[in-house]
């Protein structure tokens, strides 16, 4: 009896593509999709796409009907498919929550434009045995969950600190790292404290810098009011402006103001020991930092500052999204839009208070936001792809960074005039992702 010999894995590939490739017909070679590879041989034809035999498409999990762009790593003589984009996300509910959120469809669109596919898995949808994932797809307008490999490249939106400092997600990072050819950008949270430091060793930098330091005693406290007349508390590992209290020097005192629930609170104290005591037992967590408190221009007799969102963009180099003023309530302490901000074009904020030096003062809060982005990859050593900078513009036409989010918040793309902005952030992230998976360069 003659032994069956095992049916070869094959590449279909248009000839002229596999010419432009410098790929032969018969060629063995490695076909990857996402973590996912296997050997095939190529096989040309006349058609205009490439196909996968059956076997090929099974053991890379590649979806039926996804028709995704192709490029050759002639190093390693590889075929790379995709690219495959992965949204990590937690249920918000129920399991089906994780494919359903506006950042998910969003995402998807800008995906399929570029040839991309999008998918959304949280750290426990992963079979690190087979480094597979239970990945929720959008399939003919519906969506599915489908087994799919690791991605090229992961988009972290774990929403908070607290699940990041599990155990499991920790074990998610560790496994993580062991996968060849993931990226994944953003992977955690940045303290307040470690951002400075890292920023305070570029000295391209140091100007858009408060006075920070760690919060040990009332010493520290004291010092800043010194110097200053005003400081800011903050938790070093804080959001939405929680747990932040502001102190300030007055004609018979000190006012120290913070925010508790819904309620902004302001107390007037007769000496230091007074205040020092209210600061202290305003606080929620055990690590603060004491920050030099700066006079911010007014917009409307109201205070704003300045959010930046940074992305890394199609051709690798950080671009400044839809720079947006937000513009605090009366007796508000910050400008957050969770404690009643608001928010408005800069250049509307900038032109009425700024009237004249609007297109000036505008571009120095872009070269800052381009400037510190790069610092902070610099000093940081970590692969980033986002940031959120918050800003504040003195009277002087002076700016400050206040505060590096290595996750930013979206609402201040939910007004009607910011959603173009919004659409475009979007597309930076698919457009990055296509970039730094080994596709190349898209505008």
């Amino acid at each position: 009896m003659h032994k069956r010999m095992a049916q070869p894995c094959v590449l279909y590939l248009p000839t002229k593509l596999a010419q432009s490739m410098g790929v032969d017909n018969a060629q063995h070679i490695s076909v990857r999709f996402g973590s996912a590879v296997a050997k095939a041989v190529v096989r040309l034809n006349e058609g205009d796409t490439p196909l996968l035999s059956p076997l090929l498409r099974a053991r890379l999990h590649y979806p039926a009907g996804y028709k995704g762009n192709v490029v050759y790593h002639k190093e390693r003589d590889e075929i790379h498919l995709g690219p495959l984009i992965g949204l990590l996300t937690v249920p918000f509910g129920s399991r089906a929550s994780v494919g359903s959120s506006a950042l998910f469809k969003g995402l998807r669109r800008y995906g399929n434009q570029i040839g991309a596919l999008v998918y959304a898995f949280t750290s426990h949808d992963v079979d690190w045995s087979h480094r597979l994932v239970r990945a929720s797809v959008e399939c003919s307008g519906a969506l599915s969950v489908v087994t799919l490999p690791l991605p090229d490249v992961i988009y972290n939106r774990v929403p908070n600190r607290g699940l990041e400092r599990t155990h499991h997600y920790r074990n998610f990072l560790r496994q993580l790292a062991q996968v060849k050819h993931v990226y994944m950008f953003n992977p955690r949270f940045f303290n307040k404290w470690q951002v400075h430091k890292w920023l305070s060793t570029v000295p391209e930098v140091e100007e858009y810098l408060p006075e920070t330091k760690p919060l040990r005693s009332s010493r520290d406290i004291e010092t800043i009011l010194a110097k200053y007349n005003h400081a800011y508390v903050k938790p070093v590992g804080g959001s939405l402006g929680q747990g932040i209290v502001r102190v300030h020097r007055s004609k018979s005192g000190f006012v120290v103001a913070y925010r508790v629930g819904h309620s902004n609170l302001e107390h007037k104290h007769h000496n230091f020991a007074q205040a020092a005591a209210d600061i202290f037992s305003a606080r929620h967590r055990r690590n603060y930092v004491v920050q030099q408190g700066l006079g911010l221009a007014r917009f409307r007799g109201r205070t704003f500052d300045v959010r930046v969102t940074m992305h890394r963009n199609g051709l690798g180099e950080w671009d400044a999204v839809g720079p947006a003023a937000k513009v605090a309530i009366t007796g508000a302490i910050t400008t957050h839009v969770h404690n009643g901000g608001r928010v408005y074009p800069l250049k509307r904020v900038l032109r009425e208070v700024f009237p004249g030096k609007e297109d000036e003062l505008y571009a120095q809060v872009v070269k800052a936001g381009k400037e510190i982005a790069k610092a902070l990859e610099k000093s940081t050593q970590m692969k980033l792809g986002e940031l959120g900078l918050d800003l504040g513009i003195t009277p002087e036409g002076n700016v400050y960074m206040f505060e590096a989010n290595a996750k930013p918040g979206r609402m201040i793309f939910a007004p009607v005039w910011a959603r173009r902005d919004g659409a475009y952030s979007l597309y930076c992230v698919c457009a990055y992702a296509h970039y730094v998976a080994g596709f190349g360069l898209i505008g």
